[in-house]
């Protein structure tokens, strides 16, 4: 697995290229790549069909469960 900045520089994409191939705000992206959210479902096929890859190879971060106060 690799993450989405990982699988971009690959490509040699910027933030922008990649950006412009899914028709999202570059800031969509940077937000994905900081581990601010993940992408749609949908998105995340859009994403792997771009980048070349299966959904399974894409890392997307996970976030932590929130703890509850007791």
């Amino acid at each position: 697995m690799a993450t989405i900045r990982e699988l971009r520089e690959r490509k040699g994409w910027t933030q922008a290229k990649l950006a412009a191939e899914l028709e999202v705000a570059p800031s969509t992206i940077f937000n994905w790549e900081a581990g601010r959210f993940d992408p749609r479902f949908s998105q995340a096929k859009d994403l792997a069909r771009v980048l070349e890859v299966s959904l399974d190879d894409l890392e997307l971060v996970e976030e932590e469960p929130k703890k509850l106060a007791a």
